[in-house]
């Protein structure tokens, strides 16, 4: 099985915000085992963003718009190396999954696993928490450069492919690959959102203007004679049951 280990830098945090870089690692998998059989391939690229960087991404990554000035994803090395992945996996599916499809919009009908949510790295591997900075230090994983997209791929695989107890276990990356598809919530709400899954709305029941619900309802167009002569109606029947069931009624 063929695995593309996915990562990105971006300009932010929120929708409006595009990849400044991407980093993909294409590896060959043994499923059961989780074991990496060979790295196949793998892509590093950037590119200057229509949008502000955020002081805090900047302080993240290190990219500013001056470096980036110019450069353009290779999308056509992006897409081979997605288009030959059997799956692709994230740490963060959600996030990743929605900068991505600003590259490549079908990315989200690939099948999807999130190392994030999917893994139970502190049941496993008794780490404090499942940020990458922290798993690579609880588990002493060298990362050379910190937040470099394709640099994290690598720091991915290496936790991946750790054993989770003795030799010849499972590996986090078969567990994930044991686990259902990841579907990130951008495409459930899409899929909901779409016409041939929207029902029609229910229809809309006529508005009262207020007072007893038995009162008979008046077209507003007619609303002067027609509200009296209602009124009156009901003067009439109150009286006549006066009339006919005089200890019924209350005495003022």
């Amino acid at each position: 099985m063929r695995v593309a280990i996915v990562s990105t830098e971006t300009t932010g945090l929120t929708p409006a915000d595009e990849p400044v870089s991407i980093g993909l690692l294409l590896v060959e998998v043994a499923p059961r085992a989780g074991s990496l059989v060979r790295e196949i391939t793998d892509y590093y690229g950037s590119q200057e963003p229509t949008v502000p960087i955020s002081e805090a991404a900047t302080g993240m990554h290190g990219l500013t718009a001056e470096m980036l000035r110019g450069q353009r994803f290779d999308v056509g090395a992006i897409r081979a190396i997605v288009e030959d992945a059997d799956v692709l996996v994230a740490h963060g599916a959600e996030f990743n999954v929605r900068m991505l499809e600003k590259v490549l919009p079908d990315i989200q009908g690939k099948r999807w696993r999130c190392s994030v949510r999917q893994v139970r790295w502190s049941q496993y591997f008794h780490a404090p928490n499942h940020k990458l900075d922290t798993l690579c230090e609880h588990l002493r994983i060298f990362r050379p450069r910190p937040q470099i997209a394709l640099d994290d791929c690598l720091a991915l695989s290496r936790l991946l492919f750790q054993q989770m107890g003795a030799v010849g276990q499972a590996t986090p990356m078969g567990f994930l690959l044991a686990q259902p598809d990841y579907v990130p919530r951008t495409v459930a709400q899409g899929a909901a959102a779409s016409p041939a899954n929207v029902a029609p709305p229910p229809p809309v029941p006529p508005q009262r203007d207020g007072g007893p619900g038995w009162l008979p309802q008046v077209d507003k167009q007619h609303d002067g004679a027609s509200r009296g002569l209602v009124l009156a109606a009901v003067v009439l029947l109150l009286t006549a049951a006066a009339l006919i069931w005089p200890d019924m009624m209350p005495r003022w």
